[in-house]
């Protein structure tokens, strides 16, 4: 095997193995409840989609409606979300954050710009035919290793 691809294929996992470990960690995202990145995606859809219902919420995440029954019933209970209907529509189930959800929510935000922070200072050393030229092979790679799934 060339060297190269052998050192590149051991960076590359090296990376996805590291992004896997702060995706399977809990984080306390300001709200003084470590949250898992399941449940932190279901509050930012539940964020950025206010007053949806489970359809909605399945259809922007590409969950199945039973994920989202599970999940929205867990942060409930958290505290994180409540549950309503419309006086009009008894038929459905529409959802908004908390308080505290609202904290976690924008913890989150937070969180990606702390982590992405040092990325971007770096991600400025590169001239814009350097930056292009890399996320065409993140791209590339990302799509050969789709294969594989």
């Amino acid at each position: 095997m060339d060297p190269f691809i052998k050192e590149l294929d051991e960076a590359i996992g090296k990376l996805c193995e590291c992004e896997h470990k702060i995706n399977q960690k809990a984080h306390d995202y300001g709200c003084g409840v470590l949250l898992h990145m399941s449940d932190i995606h279901m509050i930012e859809a539940i964020g950025n989609y206010p007053d949806s219902n489970i359809t909605e919420i399945a259809g922007h995440l590409g969950f199945s409606k039973g994920t989202v029954s599970k999940f929205t019933k867990k942060l409930e209970k958290g505290g994180f979300i409540r549950r309503y209907q419309y006086k009009d529509n008894r038929k459905e189930t529409f959802f908004s954050l908390t308080e505290l959800g609202r904290k976690a929510y924008e913890g989150h935000y937070a969180f990606h710009e702390t982590k992405s922070a040092h990325t971007h200072r770096e991600y400025q050393k590169y001239s814009p035919e350097q930056r292009a030229l890399i996320l065409d092979f993140i791209r590339m790679y990302t799509d050969y290793l789709k294969d594989y799934i």
